[in-house]
This record gives structure tokens, C-alpha cells and sequence, in this order.
């Protein structure tokens, strides 16, 4: 066996595939697995043969490999709304989920190689702040380049474990940091056969045992809320004479919630604009209930948008980012037309602008994120520090019975611990939630059930460490780390 392992390493096109396997079981760290230790190990696995390869253009394609299963199993559910929902041939949408790999692996964990070129004669520690700080980056980088694509954070695993303290101070992305450095001293230990140190990485890695704080603070505002999820079938959303089904299902549901305060609808539930005449008598059938926030289309300024509204008033937030090839169509002279999927209605939306007003219901003021936005804690730095609670509203319908919705729902949680708020969280088809300022899931909604979730929301209006200053430290932290070593190289 022994001497089959050397063989087999002495091929690189099978170290490259292995090296995508193990990037591959990545997934397995996040929702609904959270076998939370294996991320550690699948990142060791990319620095050691990264920094053990033969030389640059090796490294480029080991972390290039590693980096392809990493996005293609972590992100393939998306093929449920490729294939399934948008009508595509298997073929292209396979083809489609490859390409957009090979992309994500090419910007965001390729550039990782270039650590190869760098000749480090440092202590372990530091090597692995360097690596950490690297990586940190990388990953920092995810919230701008393409859009934004800040999924599959390793930070997030830190949820529901004795380390969990840290994303109210430092944020998901500085647990991440935290993971980074941990992999590099595994995996710099392991290579260097330093087994102090390598006992010294494990010892650490008991900060992702399981652990659950169930005190609860006490609150004094509350709004008691209705979150309604029809659980209808998309197909239908934009036939002929769909509407009045779609409308009767979301009366219907509302009309045995009227003790709530605040009634919450899901992500874009009807098919026609705010403006169309049928909206003005929807919200005639609902006067004599309580308030409505929905999501909706809005048309302005010859521009749509997926927007989040209050029945019965002027105010309104529009999503500010919008999912590649679902609202919009990077490339659009080249792609749009090519195949169905990219003609998907509302694929052609507008982007809201940053600093949009928060909502205001009765006292309380209300932080609105849609689907994608709330996975982009740093876009909304202010918003947060000024909200009493968040509402997310979404439509998972798309994503199937995958693990797209239940990773979403873990990134819910991450952000409603990282900003000490409430969210309330209301899908079409499911997970529909209520999260409290600690990440906890008070009340739950499943996947596929058509139903109302009720529960209460409180206020809170103390900003948490991370939206105050600590979502400053690992930018700096990474900055400063690479600086030094800048520093000491020319002085070489």
C-alpha cells in the first residue's frame, strides 16, 4: 500500500485530483453537516501542498485543483435552479456550474500559489500569520471581485461552538482568520515535523468543540410577527391568471395571523409591479388587518428593482446585490439569448444604491436585506449600528430540497450574532426563522411546508464590538503582517 501511495504521488494529474477531493469535502464543514473539524484539515491540506510543491507553476495548479472542489461541491446546488428550474439542458448546466468553479478557483484560491515565490526563513508562528494574512485577503477580496461571492466563509463554522464568542467581536471573517492560522500551523508543523508545535494545532482546534450558551437576555420592545410562507410552485408564478391563486394562498394565510402586529411576506411573492392596479386592491382585501411588509417589484426611474415595502406607504428598500445569472447577466450582449436560463424573468434588474433609509414601523426601525444581501455584513455598517432589528426576506424555492437554503440559514445566524440584532427571516418555500441577537433559531418554519411562523421580535439597539471597530482588525491585522514582510525583504 505504502509503496502504491508513492506511486500515485509521483503523478501529478492524480495529486491534482486528489487534491480537489479533499477540497471537495470542504462542504462537509458547513450546513446541514457541520462536521465543523474537517475544514481546518482541508485547508492544511492546501498549504502544505502549496508551499511543498515543486515549484510556482505547480503550486498555481495544486491550489488551483484544491480550489475547484472546493467551489464546485460547495456551490452545487446551484444546479437545482440551472437545471430544474431554469429549463437547461444537463449538459450546459453542468458546463455552467464547471465554468463558474474554475472562475471562483481561479480568483479567489489560486493566487494563494504565490506564496511559493516567497522565501521564508521565519519562525512557525510567523509563517503561519503570513499564510493566515494571505488567505485573509483572499477572502476579503470576495465581498468586491465578480459582484461579491462572500459564501463558504471557514469562519462560519464557529457557530454553536466554544469559539462562537468571537464573531460578536471580530466578525465571521476574523473566526476565519483564526481557522487560516490554525490550518498553517498544522500544516507547517507537519511538513517541518515539529511535533511541539503540531500537538499545539491540535490543542487549539478544541475551540470548534460544540458548545451552546442558552441564557437569554431580557428585552424590553417587542412586535409580535406573522411570517407567512405559501410554498408555491414557481412554474406558475408567471402563467396566465397566476396572480389570483398566488394572492388568495397569501390572504388566505394572513387572514388567520390578524393578532400580529406585523405581518411578513416573502422575496417578490406576486407577478406584476407595485404599480399595477391589482395591488391597489390587494391591499384593500388586507385594510382591516395588520401592517404587511412584502418584497415587490418596483419600477422608477425606468429602472426595476426586487424590492422590500410596507403595504400602504412610500417606503421601500431596494436590493443592492443582486445574484449573478438570477437578476442579472454578467457579459449580458454575450450571454443574453443563449440559452433560456439567462431569459429567466426579472433577470435584468437594477441595483439599490448604498445608504438607503431604514424602515419605520410604529417605533421601531427596521433594516431590510433581501436574499444575496445579507451575506455582505460590510455594506451595511451604518444601517445596522441604526436598526433595532433586521428582516431578511428571500426565495429559496429556487435552490430545491439542496443544502443551498440550510448554508443561507447558517449565514443568517452568523450575521444576527456578529451585529447583536434580531432577524426575522421570511422565505417563499422555507427555512422561514426567527434568529435572536445570538444566533440562536428561537422559531423555525421548514423547507417545503405551507404555513405562518409566528413569534415575537425584540429591539436592540447596542451595536456589537465587530460593527464598531472590529471589523477593522483582520484587514489591518493582514495589512500589517505583509508590510513586515515587505519590509524585511528589502532590507535584504
Amino acid at each position: 500500500m505504502a509503496s502504491l501511495l508513492k506511486q500515485l504521488h509521483k503523478v501529478p494529474f492524480i495529486q491534482y485530483i486528489f487534491l480537489g477531493f479533499i477540497g471537495a469535502l470542504s462542504t462537509l464543514a458547513f450546513s446541514p453537516f457541520d462536521l465543523k473539524l474537517i475544514i481546518p484539515f482541508t485547508l492544511a491540506a492546501l498549504i502544505y501542498s502549496t508551499v511543498n510543491s515543486n515549484n510556482f507553476s505547480d503550486a498555481l495548479k495544486r491550489a488551483f485543483s484544491w480550489g475547484l472542489g472546493y467551489w464546485i461541491s460547495g456551490t452545487g446546488w446551484l444546479i437545482v435552479s440551472i437545471y430544474y428550474y431554469g429549463n437547461t439542458n444537463i449538459i450546459i448546466s453542468v458546463s455552467i456550474i464547471l465554468l463558474m468553479g474554475v472562475l471562483l478557483s481561479v480568483v479567489f484560491i489560486a493566487p494563494f500559489a504565490a506564496i511559493r515565490l516567497a522565501k521564508l526563513n521565519h519562525h512557525i508562528l510567523i509563517k503561519s500569520l503570513i499564510f493566515a494574512s494571505c488567505l485573509m485577503l483572499l477572502e476579503l477580496s470576495r465581498f468586491l471581485l465578480l459582484g461579491g461571492f462572500p459564501w463558504l466563509l471557514p469562519g462560519l463554522v464557529f457557530l454553536d461552538t466554544f469559539g462562537q464568542g468571537v464573531i460578536p467581536n471580530y466578525g465571521v471573517y476574523g473566526a476565519s482568520y483564526i481557522i487560516y492560522f490554525f490550518a498553517s500551523l498544522l500544516a507547517l508543523s507537519f511538513s517541518s515535523k515539529k511535533k511541539n508545535f503540531l500537538f499545539l494545532g491540535f490543542l487549539c482546534l478544541l475551540i470548534l468543540m460544540p458548545y451552546q450558551n442558552n441564557q437569554h437576555e431580557t428585552h424590553q420592545e417587542s412586535l409580535n410577527l406573522s411570517i407567512i410562507q405559501p410554498s408555491l410552485d414557481p412554474f406558475k408564478k408567471y402563467e396566465s391568471g397566476s396572480y389570483q391563486s398566488i394572492e388568495e394562498t397569501l390572504v388566505n394565510l394572513t387572514s388567520k395571523n390578524l393578532a400580529a402586529d406585523l405581518i411578513i411576506w416573502p422575496e417578490s411573492p406576486l407577478p406584476y409591479l407595485n404599480s399595477n392596479p391589482r395591488m391597489e386592491d390587494l391591499i384593500k382585501k388586507l385594510e382591516e388587518g395588520p401592517n404587511v411588509l412584502s418584497g415587490a417589484w418596483e419600477y422608477k426611474n425606468n429602472r426595476l428593482y426586487n424590492a422590500m415595502t410596507i403595504f400602504g406607504t412610500d417606503q421601500a428598500y431596494f436590493k443592492r446585490h443582486l445574484v449573478p445569472f438570477g437578476e442579472y447577466v454578467p457579459f449580458e450582449s454575450l450571454l443574453r439569448g443563449l440559452i433560456e436560463f439567462f431569459d429567466m424573468p426579472m433577470s435584468s434588474l437594477s441595483m439599490g444604491h448604498s445608504n438607503q433609509e431604514l424602515l419605520e414601523f410604529r417605533n421601531f426601525k427596521i433594516l431590510g436585506m433581501i436574499c444575496f444581501d445579507i451575506a455582505f455584513p460590510l455594506s451595511y455598517l451604518k444601517e445596522v449600528r441604526d436598526s433595532d432589528f433586521i428582516v431578511n426576506i428571500s426565495n429559496d424555492t429556487w435552490f430545491g430540497s439542496s443544502y443551498g437554503p440550510y448554508q443561507h440559514l447558517q449565514i443568517v445566524r452568523a450575521r444576527a450574532l456578529e451585529s447583536n440584532k434580531w432577524i426575522a427571516r421570511g422565505t417563499s418555500d422555507g427555512i422561514s426563522t426567527i434568529v435572536d441577537n445570538k444566533g440562536t433559531i428561537v422559531h423555525k418554519l421548514e423547507k417545503g411546508v405551507s404555513g405562518s411562523l409566528n413569534g415575537t421580535i425584540y429591539k436592540s439597539s447596542q451595536s456589537s464590538f465587530f460593527y464598531l471597530y472590529g471589523y477593522l482588525f483582520s484587514p489591518l491585522l493582514s495589512l500589517i503582517v505583509l508590510m513586515y514582510l515587505l519590509v524585511l525583504r528589502l532590507r535584504r
